[in-house]
């Protein structure tokens, strides 16, 4: 059989256009590509991302698939991703149905698994697959190439019998992982995702290298924790591959792509702090027999227990970073979420780590059901004293269906509507706290503002910024109207020389990235949700006025006041925010070209006054 496999759009998240990066692929298809070219099928990818030419992401998507089904004329056709990928599944399904109104469909992933039966009736695709992909999938193209149709003799199935859906027998009983064969990524233009799409990768993935190069690579799937806010439900327990197989697969794509930086996904790499020490040595002795010339990062549990040693010897084998959950500060908030975590052992690793010149990052979520001010301000003081120069971000928690928030969220009339809710996915944020509206929302949406700045990290000047000339036909440089420089800094922690490549805006634009359009793009939820009106354009001025109002009491709550870290004391200038190479610690560098936009300047100004910090 002839298989097609959709790649989601990152456009659809972020907005069209949004170039993706190999260290965006969601390696799932890889996987199922492989299982399917295993079983003798033929793999057709569709990888619509990174193409700019078109007026929406819909119409890419509509045009990518419509040419790829006449092209190919497949004989089944797999979609699926996150539940934040729900408006292009749909999409996608829907262009399938016209164009090749009786080739099935198979859906599968987060999606399915946080939500099966609402995603698989109002989605409607022939099939859903449960869980794991690669066995249920195999077995289905097996039997839709035989004349056998029953269905229920393949486990963790979704299907239709008599307009009914009907889900077969949950099993995860799954093979050892180390029998699965390596990712597939050759359908999904890889290659041009690594030669031209480098620069779309978030900044700590990629300043390690000025010609970044990043892979990922999975090594154990599953979590043996229960977070609150986690989807990733019990579809099996968690497996770990033999590290001489990892290390296999890493021979296979350093050959194969010679990437210079490794993310291992794994949420959990090491649940005991054996394994770490085992892959440490194997990676040492296979850089020198086979002259890899990589870095690496990962991301575990605070449990592991990881100890100076430890660090010492990742850092031996090429680590420069390292993510633990973080989440929250308060022991309160952790305990909610049931994250079996505490704020001394996040501690303790940023010590060893600061001393050891290894980078950090995580994220602060706030907005627990267990958030208060009083906890809030535990979070903002943690990171005051220990995260100044690590690379760590906040954000506002979000009940993800799958999650215990969520069913809390529709438990609580916060989610009413699962439809509406998945329509404006990802567009607003909700108050779980006890904190009321007036103060919640103002605070979580300038925290997330405030963040995107920077302003609490050390800055430097370049010595050294000048036109990468080799780069000029860049495609993300070129739509967004930048160019790619060649700039040099040293550090302002460790004094050592940096070299970057960097894409900024031309000395006519600004080189800050403007954050105002997301801010204001959710204003008018934000007044919405603490004034309690809705907006139409005879109310706005009543509206504007009673927000005002309400905010300028609201600033006097206590509350605000945490937010005075993220303040910082400097005017912004021209800068990017990034890494340094040696210590690994968060970095601006200010530029000697262009302009600045200087809202976010007189947004603080307002703000200290008004807020008195």
């Amino acid at each position: 059989m002839k298989v097609l496999l959709i790649l989601p759009t990152s456009g659809y998240k972020h907005g069209y256009p949004s170039f993706f990066s190999s260290a965006d692929f969601p390696t799932g298809f890889a996987y199922i590509a492989a299982a399917i070219r295993n079983s003798g099928h033929e793999v057709i990818g569709l990888n619509p991302n990174n193409d700019a030419s078109y007026k929406s992401a819909y119409e890419m998507v509509r045009d990518k698939i419509s040419r790829s089904l006449l092209e190919n004329k497949p004989d089944l056709i797999g979609v699926g991703g996150l539940s934040t990928d729900y408006k292009f599944i749909k999409d996608a399904m829907q262009i399938i149905r016209k164009k090749a109104s009786h080739t099935p469909i198979v859906c599968g992933g987060g999606i399915i698994n946080g939500d099966a039966e609402f995603m698989f009736t109002t989605l409607r695709p022939d099939f859903c697959i449960i869980g794991e992909g690669e066995e249920t999938l195999v077995h289905l193209i097996n039997m839709l190439e035989s004349s056998e149709r029953d269905y229920g003799k393949i486990d963790n199935l979704g299907y239709w019998d008599n307009g009914m859906p009907v889900f077969t027998r949950q099993n995860f009983d799954y093979v050892d992982l180390d029998e699965r064969a390596f990712p597939d990524y050759e359908p999904f233009g890889i290659n041009m995702m690594l030669d031209e799409f480098s620069m779309a990768t978030r900044y700590v993935y990629r300043y390690k290298r000025p010609n970044p190069r990043p892979m990922t690579i999975v090594s154990a799937r599953g979590c043996p924790f229960s977070c609150s806010f986690c989807t990733d439900k019990k579809y099996g327990k968690y497996r770990v591959r033999s590290i001489e197989k990892v290390i296999q697969e890493i021979k296979e794509l350093y050959d194969q792509y010679h990437f210079n930086i490794l993310i291992i996904l794994d949420e959990l790499f090491v649940a005991r702090k054996e394994r770490l020490r085992k892959f440490c040595i194997a990676l040492i002795e296979a850089r020198k027999k086979f002259g890899w010339d990589f870095d690496w990062i990962f991301q575990t549990h605070a449990n592991s227990s990881l100890d100076r040693a430890d660090f010492e010897l990742a850092k031996k084998a090429g680590c420069y970073c390292f993510t633990y959950g973080v989440e929250s500060a308060s022991p309160r908030v952790l305990a909610s979420m049931n994250k079996k975590s505490k704020p001394s052992q996040i501690a303790k690793a940023l010590n060893i780590a600061d001393t050891l010149g290894i980078g950090f990052y995580a994220v602060f979520i706030f907005g627990d059901v267990a958030e208060t001010a009083e906890t809030i301000q535990e979070s903002m003081s943690f990171f005051a004293e220990y995260c100044l120069d690590t690379h760590i971000y906040g954000a506002a928690i979000s009940p993800y269906p799958g999650s215990r928030l969520f069913d809390y969220c529709q438990k609580k009339g916060l989610i009413s509507d699962k439809m509406d809710y998945y329509e404006h996915i990802d567009e607003q944020i909700f108050n779980m706290t006890k904190i009321p509206n007036r103060i919640w929302f103002p605070w979580s949406y300038l925290v997330i503002y405030l963040w995107k700045f920077f302003q609490f990290a050390k800055s430097t000047n370049a010595t050294y910024c000048e036109v990468d000339t080799k780069t000029t036909n860049d495609p993300i440089a070129l739509h967004y109207r930048k160019i790619i420089y060649e700039i040099k800094a040293v550090c302002p922690y460790c004094a050592k020389e940096n070299h970057y490549r960097e894409m900024l805006r031309s000395k006519d634009e600004t080189l800050v990235e403007s954050t105002n359009n997301n801010i204001w793009m959710s204003m008018t939820s934000f007044l919405r949700r603490i004034t309690g009106l809705n907006i139409n354009k005879y109310n706005m001025p009543k509206l504007i006025l009673r927000g005002t109002l309400l905010l300028m009491i609201s600033f006097k709550h206590p509350l605000f006041k945490s937010l005075k870290p993220l303040m910082g004391a400097n005017e912004v200038v021209p800068f990017f925010t990034t890494g340094c190479q040696h210590c690994n610690k968060r970095i601006n560098i200010n530029i000697p070209e262009g302009n600045v936009d200087h809202s976010f300047n007189t947004i603080r100004k307002v703000l200290k006054k008004v807020l008195k910090i």
